[in-house]
């Protein structure tokens, strides 16, 4: 069953039977409907903001023009904006949030449906000895406003989440070196519609490791050799596909009883396919055996998808149900990245990324097994990829929210109506919207991102 008030809310007699008794009807969104493309602000209207002492609005400008617009000072009521982009780095202490208070407030209801809003920030130092402040009392007055800007940011995403609008925090580590080039990429994706379900998040990237040279995320992954886990049906699948759209090799991987739907979708998109239980002993073997066997020796791209569930209470959960779930979620990911890794079979400036889930962070209720992997992901992410730097590999996880699949479509009707409205945007998200983080991720042009689990979740902020 699909959402029905999303499909039918916005419609004759529907719309005007939800307007008169006082029911929101989520707007639909604008989602990717092609591959990248460059030219995204062709046509659309910019609005940039910035704090005094903020990066210079010039290499805004080059980087907006690279993307085929340029950003404007909208002053009548009557003109609307499709993005906002507020460089909020030359906010310091408490006194400056006034700035970004005012810009937003003038600027705010001016956002047409599906628009997309950007704020700019440095990342937060982690002492303050590599903070460059000169007090220990200016250190914590910069960390309590870095941290309200991110409430600043979630909360506005549920004001404008009823448009179908989005809000993003960009974190640059040395905001002060950015440059039109390294800030490119990031904003491709945010200001696209590739990020349409992802609002109220917080990606961090580092300046050092950024591209140093205009990176075009269309067909960016030519050349490319990609792994997919759990990629016959579903999420997998999806991000299969998409993978390939951009011009990378994918390879479909999947259970030995799935080489018929697996060996389907590879066809499909001109790839190959390996039958390899994930949470087999010698499954890691099978796969650097095949890598260097199929792949010419190495792999740019895994992606980690596969994933069951088993869900009893933790009363009534038994041994079974607990292990199968902790080895094919989260044991095959450590087990087979750890041989990948020592074989080195995962080229240079490689990606890894992983699917971890909303449950990871805010737990759920019969998933003690699920959550438990979830959260597991998360760490695993944050703590490998400070051991991957030398070989420029990154490593992320993707964390969805409600996503409409086979198994959602399962649930109790009012189980996923309400599920569905947890998030900002009011409506649950659909494979390709994590298919397309992922796409973004395993790009050239997320070089400066890892160690990061970015929440593809339309703004549901349980257990932020």
């Amino acid at each position: 069953m699909g959402d029905f008030l999303l499909e039918k809310g916005n419609k004759g007699i529907f719309k005007k039977i939800f307007k008169s008794i006082g029911v929101p009807v989520p707007t639909p969104l604008n989602r990717i409907k092609e591959n990248w493309k460059k030219n995204i602000l062709e046509s659309k209207k910019v609005v940039l903001g910035s704090a005094p002492g903020g990066i210079n609005s010039s290499i805004y400008d080059a980087a907006f023009k690279e993307l085929g617009g340029a950003s404007q000072v909208i002053v009548s009521k009557e003109e609307k904006a499709n993005a906002l982009v507020y460089d909020a780095t030359g906010i310091v202490n408490v006194a400056d949030l006034k700035n970004m208070y005012e810009f937003f407030k003038n600027n705010v209801k001016k956002l047409n449906l599906c628009s997309r809003v950007v704020i700019v920030c440095d990342s937060v130092p982690k002492s303050i000895e590599t903070s460059g402040l000169n007090s220990i009392e200016a250190y914590v007055e910069y960390c309590t406003v870095q941290q309200g800007i991110e409430g600043f940011s979630r909360s506005v995403a549920k004001e404008i989440g009823a448009k179908g609008a989005t809000i993003n925090l960009l974190r640059l580590s040395s905001a002060k070196d950015a440059n039109d080039k390294s800030l490119l990429p990031y904003l491709h994706f945010l200001l696209s519609d590739a990020s349409a379900f992802v609002t109220g998040q917080v990606i961090e990237a580092s300046i050092e490791t950024s591209p140093k040279q205009v990176v075009a995320l269309e067909k960016s992954l030519a050349g490319k050799t990609a792994i997919v886990t759990g990629s016959a049906r579903g999420i997998g699948e999806g991000t299969a596909r998409r993978l390939a759209s951009e011009g990378a090799t994918v390879v479909i991987l999947d259970r030995p009883g799935d080489a018929e739907a697996g060996k389907a979708v590879a066809t499909s998109i001109n790839g190959k396919f390996i039958g390899v239980d994930m949470s087999a002993p010698d499954a890691a073997t099978t796969i650097i055996d095949f890598i260097k066997n199929e792949l010419g020796g190495g792999v740019d791209i895994i992606v980690h998808n596969a994933g069951i569930t088993r869900d009893k209470t933790i009363g009534n959960m038994d041994a079974a149900a607990w292990d199968m779930v902790i080895s094919v979620n989260l044991n095959a990911i450590v087990s087979v990245n750890k041989a990948l890794l020592a074989a080195g079979v995962v080229n240079e400036n490689g990606r890894i990324i992983s699917l971890s889930s909303t449950s990871g962070f805010a737990g759920n209720f019969g998933q003690t097994n699920y959550a438990t992997t979830k959260a597991g992901v998360i760490g695993y992410v944050r703590s490998l990829s400070q051991t991957t730097k030398d070989k420029k590999i990154t490593i992320n996880a993707v964390a969805p929210g409600f996503i409409e699949t086979a198994m959602t479509a399962k649930m109790p009707a009012m189980t996923a109506f309400f599920g569905r409205r947890l998030s900002a945007l009011s409506q649950a998200g659909h494979p390709s919207d994590i298919a397309n983080m992922i796409a973004f991720l395993a790009s050239p042009g997320a070089s400066g991102v890892s160690g990061q689990i970015i929440r593809v979740c339309g703004g549901n902020f349980l257990g932020a």
